[in-house]
C-alpha cells in the first residue's frame, strides 16, 4: 500500500450495516454521539429522539467539520501512498467485493446482488483463475455482540479487502434517503479511533465510504444512489425505514451524495427502482426493476477485475488450457476440506513414500504377462455424496507442492474428460520425453490399443529412472464407458515402482469389479461419514471466509442434524444460509432445513424456481430429467427458446438459468459421444421426478416436447434414431412410433434390437392358445400377391414384404410354421367368406389368384420367440 502516514494507514475502514441490524439490538436508546464542541442535546437524536433534534443550520456546521477533516486525511493519504504499483497477480487470485449500504432500506437490492450479480460474476471469474468472494454482512455478527464488537468486525473485513488490493479494495456503495446509525463516543473504542482516524459525526456507512474509497481515491469504488421517486407508493408504515428525517443525517447525505459525484463522476451512477411488494414471511419491501442496476454493478467490477487482473497474465498454450477445467474444479472442491487426516496422511504415504514404507501397501508383483514388476494402484471408494472428489482435489493441491511430477485428471470437470482416450492422451503426453505439448497427425491417428501399448513401453523405460510420477484420477465410474463390456480396459497398465496411480470410485459394481481384479490387487481406501468436530469446523471456516459467523446454538442445530455427516448436505445447508438475507430468522432457517439429502435439494430446488425470473428453470430440470443421457447446450436453448421455429433462448437469459442451476449440474457425454449436460447427482434426479414430475401427464408432455424436437428439429439422423423412439413411446404416441419406424428413413439407423425393443413394446400382450381361437370361420393373416411384391410396408428399407417381419421390419428369408402372424379376438380381422383370406397391407379380402395361395404374414425370429411366443401381432 505505500508509505503510511500514520497508524490508521495499516488499517482498513468499516464497512457494513448497523449494528442493530446485524444481531437485533436497538440502538435507539443509545446516547448520540459528541465532539467536535457539541453538546448531547444539540447533536440531536437519532429516530425515537425527536424532541432535542438540533437545527439545520448547527447540522450544517457539523458537516462541514466532518469534509473538512475527511480532505485532510485524504490528502495525507494519497501523499503517502503515491507511486505503489500492483504486483504481478500469477495463478488463482481471491477477489473481495465489499458491499456497504445501510440495511433495511436495502434488502432488495443485496439480494439481487447474492443471487443474481454475484452469481454472474462469480462465473466470470473463474474463466480466468479468480475466486470471488462478497463481503455482504447482513447477518453472522454474533447476537451478544457489543456496539464496539461489531464495529470492529466490520473494519477487519473492509481491512482485508484494503490489504490484499495495495489500499484499492473492489467496493460498491449503496446510498438511498436513510443515513444510518451514527456510532456515540462510547461506542467507538480508543483503538478503533485511532486505527482508523475515526471521524465523530459519521454513520458506519460513511465511515466505510471514507475508509474505502475516499481517502485512497479508490478506483475500484462504484457508487449507486436510488432514485427516491418509489418512495411515493411505499405504505406509510415501512416510511421510517427508508428515510431519515433528522437534520444532521439529512445534511451528512445530502453532502455525501455530492461529493461523490464530484470526486467520482465516472464511478457514481444514479438507478431507479419501483415497489412492488411487502413480503408476508418476513416483512420486507420488495423492490422491482433492478435489472439496470444489476448489469450496470456487473459492468463496472468486470472491467475493475480486468485492469487489476488482465487476461494476459493468464497462460495460453494448449496445455495450460486443457489443465484449466481440471485446475479450476480442484481449486472449488479442494479449498473447504477439513478433517480427513488419516485419509490424506494414507493418500500421501501411498504417493510419495518408499516402496515398502506402508503395511497398507501390498508388496509389488511381476507380471505375469511380461515379467515386469508391477506396482499396485490405489483405489479411494466412497458412497456418492460423501466427499470423495472433495478429498481427491485437496490431496492434488497438497501433492503438487510435493512433487513436480503429477498428473491429475477429474472426470466431469469439462466435456472431454469422460473420454477414456482423453486420460490416455494426457498420460503419453506426459511420459514423452520429447516434451512436445502439441498433438501430431500420428498421434492422433493412433488406436487405443496403439496408444495404450506406446504408453506401457514408456511406463517400462520410465521405470529405469529415479523420478518419480503421480498420477490421479478422480471418479472413473462417471467415464463414458462406464456401463460398457470394456470399462476401465484402458487401466490395464502395469505400473512401475516409481509410478504411483490413485484413482476413486464410488461404489458402482462394474467399476469396483474391474478394479479389484487387478494383479496386484489394489489398496482400497474408503472415505468414512464426517465426525461432529469435523462438521462444526467445516461450518465455521466456511462462514468465516464471508466473514459470517453463526453463534454457538445455531452451530449446534446445524452440526447434529442427522444430515451433516454427509458433506454434500452440509455444503448445500452451508450455501443456502449463505444466500439467506433475513438475520432474524437464520435459526429459524436452520431448523427448517431437512435432515437428509433428498429433502434437503427439495427445498432447494423449490426457493430457485421460485426466484427464477427467466421462467424456464423448472422445465430445465424437467427436460433433462426426461432425457436418455442428458442434453446439449445447443438443444437445451432451442427447447426452452421457440422449438417449433428452433429459435434459441436468448443468450442473457440463458445465462440466467443456466447459472442459476449449475450447482445440480454436470458435464457429460450423451450420445454419439456428444458433451452434454446432466445432473450431478441421482438423489437430484429422484427429486426432480418426485416434486416437479409425479403426474403422467405432465411427464409425457415434457416427453412430447422433446420427440417433436427430434422429429422436426435435430439434424443428426443417428441422434434422431437413437432418442425419438424413446420419447414417442414415453410420451404414449404409439401411432407416432409405428410410423417412424415404418416409414421415416432415419429409423434405418436404429439398430435391429432397437427397434424390435419399441414395437414389441407396443404390441398387443394377448397370447394366443395353442390352435387358435375356436367359434366360427377367422380368416388366415396373408399379404396379398398384390402386396407381397411391394415394399417398405413395414420398414422404409427396400425389402420385399412377403420377406419383412410385420413388427420390427427385419429381412425374414427363412420361415417356420411358428412364426406365422395371428391376431387375439379383440384384433382379428372382420368376417370374410369362407375361402378367403384377409392382407394385412392393403386390409382387405384376399383371394387367391389362379389357384395361387396368398403369403402367410410372418414374424422374424426374434419378434416370435420367448416372451413373444404365439403373441398377438397387433401394433
Amino acid at each position: 500500500m505505500g508509505t503510511k502516514v500514520s497508524k490508521a494507514r495499516q488499517r482498513s475502514p468499516p464497512i457494513g450495516p448497523h449494528p442493530e441490524e446485524h444481531h437485533g439490538t436497538s440502538q435507539a436508546d443509545k446516547a448520540p454521539p459528541v465532539g467536535n464542541g457539541v453538546s448531547k442535546e444539540q447533536f440531536g437524536a437519532t429516530k425515537g429522539q425527536p424532541a432535542n433534534q438540533m437545527s439545520s443550520q448547527v447540522a450544517a456546521e457539523i458537516v462541514s467539520g466532518c469534509w473538512k477533516t475527511i480532505e485532510q486525511q485524504c490528502a495525507e493519504y494519497q501523499s503517502g501512498t503515491q507511486g505503489s504499483k500492483d504486483k504481478a497477480q500469477v495463478g488463482w487470485q481471491e477477489v473481495r467485493v465489499f458491499v456497504s449500504s445501510t440495511f433495511a432500506d436495502f434488502h432488495a437490492e443485496r439480494e439481487a446482488l447474492v443471487k443474481k450479480v454475484f452469481p454472474e460474476l462469480r462465473e466470470w471469474c473463474e474463466g480466468r483463475q479468480l475466486h470471488l468472494v462478497e463481503c455482504d454482512l447482513r447477518w453472522g455478527v454474533p447476537k451478544d455482540s457489543t456496539s464496539q464488537t461489531t464495529i470492529s468486525i466490520c473494519l477487519e473485513e473492509l481491512d482485508r479487502c484494503l490489504k490484499e488490493t495495495d489500499g484499492q479494495p473492489f467496493f460498491l456503495a449503496m446510498l438511498g434517503e436513510r443515513y444510518g446509525w451514527i456510532p456515540s463516543t462510547e461506542d467507538v473504542s480508543a483503538d478503533i479511533r485511532d486505527n482508523y482516524d475515526w471521524v465523530d459525526h459519521l454513520s458506519i456507512t460513511h465511515m466505510e465510504i471514507t475508509h474505502g474509497a475516499l481517502r485512497p481515491n479508490n478506483p475500484n469504488a462504484a457508487f449507486f444512489l436510488r432514485d427516491p421517486m418509489f418512495l411515493k407508493d411505499l405504505p406509510e408504515e415501512f416510511y421510517g425505514k427508508f428515510v431519515d428525517d433528522d437534520p444532521l443525517c439529512v445534511e451528512q447525505l445530502k453532502e455525501l451524495k455530492s461529493q461523490l459525484h464530484l470526486k467520482f463522476p465516472d464511478q457514481t451512477f444514479d438507478y431507479r427502482c419501483n415497489f412492488s411488494d411487502v413480503q408476508t414471511a418476513d416483512n420486507k419491501v420488495q423492490l422491482s426493476d433492478l435489472d439496470d442496476f444489476c448489469s450496470q454493478v456487473v459492468q463496472f467490477f468486470k472491467n475493475a477485475f480486468n485492469k487489476k487482473y488482465p487476461e494476459d497474465r493468464l497462460q495460453n498454450d494448449p496445455l495450460s488450457l486443457e489443465l484449466l477445467p481440471h485446475d479450476t474444479y480442484m481449486q472449488q472442491k479442494g479449498q473447504l476440506v477439513l478433517g480427513r487426516e488419516a485419509e490424506m496422511e494414507a493418500l500421501m504415504q501411498f504417493a510419495t513414500g518408499d516402496d515398502n514404507s506402508s503395511s497398507a501397501v501390498p508388496s509389488a508383483t511381476d507380471s505375469e504377462q511380461t515379467g515386469e514388476s508391477s506396482f499396485p494402484i490405489m483405489m479411494v471408494v466412497a458412497q456418492p455424496g460423501t466427499g470423495k472428489s472433495a478429498l481427491m482435489a485437496k490431496f492434488t493441491m497438497e501433492v503438487t507442492q510435493k512433487c513436480d511430477n503429477v498428473l491429475y485428471h477429474f472426470v466431469g470437470c469439462g466435456p472431454d474428460t469422460m473420454d477414456p482416450a482423453n486420460i490416455l492422451q494426457r498420460l503419453y503426453k506426459k511420459l514423452d520425453k520429447s516434451g512436445s505439448e502439441r498433438e501430431t497427425e500420428q498421434d492422433k491417428e493412433m488406436s487405443p490399443d496403439q496408444l495404450k501399448e506406446k504408453i506401457q513401453k514408456q511406463l517400462r523405460d520410465f521405470g529405469e529412472t529415479e523420478e518419480r510420477l503421480i498420477i490421479i484420477i478422480d471418479a472413473v465410474n462417471q467415464l463414458a464407458d462406464h456401463s460398457s463390456t470394456y470399462h476401465l480396459d484402458w487401466l490395464a497398465l502395469t505400473f512401475p515402482c516409481n509410478v504411483r496411480c490413485i484413482v476413486s470410485t464410488t461404489e458402482h459394481p462394474p467399476t469396483l469389479s474391474r478394479l479389484k481384479d487387478r494383479q496386484p490387487p489394489p489398496c482400497e481406501l474408503t472415505v468414512p461419514d464426517l465426525d461432529k468436530s469435523t462438521r462444526q469446523d467445516i461450518v465455521t471456516r466456511y462462514f468465516k471466509r464471508y466473514n459470517k459467523a453463526l453463534d454457538k446454538e445455531q452451530l449446534e442445530l446445524l452440526t447434529s442434524s442427522d444430515g451433516s455427516s454427509n458433506p454434500m448436505w452440509l455444503a448445500i445447508a452451508c450455501e443456502e444460509l449463505r444466500v439467506f438475507g433475513v438475520f432474524e430468522q437464520v435459526t429459524a432457517k436452520i431448523q427448517s432445513l431437512p435432515p437428509y439429502l433428498e429433502g434437503l435439494l427439495s427445498m432447494v430446488i423449490s426457493r430457485v424456481i421460485q426466484e427464477d425470473e427467466t421462467r424456464c428453470a423448472e422445465k430445465m430440470l424437467c427436460l433433462l430429467e426426461c432425457s436418455q443421457s442428458g442434453l446439449q447446450e445447443t438443444q437445451l436453448q432451442v427447447l426452452l427458446g421457440d422449438p417449433e421455429t428452433a429459435t434459441p433462448l436468448p443468450m442473457l437469459t440463458w445465462s440466467q438459468v443456466h447459472r442459476s442451476l449449475k450447482p445440480f449440474l454436470r458435464n457429460t457425454t450423451g450420445h454419439l459421444n456428444l458433451p452434454s449436460m446432466d445432473f450431478c447427482h441421482n438423489s437430484i434426479r429422484q427429486v426432480v421426478q418426485e416434486t416437479l414430475m409425479s403426474n403422467q401427464a405432465t411427464q409425457q408432455n415434457y416427453h412430447k416436447l422433446l420427440a417433436d424436437y427430434y422429429q422436426g428439429q435435430c439434424a443428426s439422423q443417428q441422434l434422431v434414431a437413437l432418442e425419438l423412439p424413446y420419447h414417442l413411446q414415453q410420451a404414449g404416441l404409439h401411432s407416432q412410433l409405428v410410423e417412424f419406424v415404418r416409414k421415416d428413413l432415419r429409423s434405418l439407423q436404429m439398430g435391429m434390437y432397437s427397434r424390435q425393443k419399441y414395437m414389441n413394446a407396443i404390441r398387443c400382450r394377448t397370447h394366443i392358445p395353442p390352435g387358435g381361437f375356436h367359434g366360427g370361420h377367422v380368416a388366415q393373416i396373408v399379404i396379398c400377391k398384390m402386396c407381397s411384391m411391394q415394399m417398405q410396408a413395414f420398414t422404409p428399407a427396400r425389402t420385399m414384404n412377403k420377406d419383412t417381419c410385420v413388427i420390427c421390419g427385419h429381412f425374414t428369408p427363412f420361415k417356420k410354421e411358428q412364426q406365422k402372424v395371428q391376431f387375439c379376438m379383440l384384433h382379428k380381422p372382420p368376417l370374410v367368406a369362407p375361402g378367403q383370406d384377409w392382407c394385412l397391407v392393403c386390409e382387405k379380402p384376399a383371394i387367391a389368384l389362379r389357384g395361387r395361395q396368398n403369403d402367410p404374414a410372418y414374424l422374424c425370429m426374434m419378434c416370435s420367440v420367448g416372451i413373444c411366443t404365439n403373441r398377438c401381432a397387433k401394433v
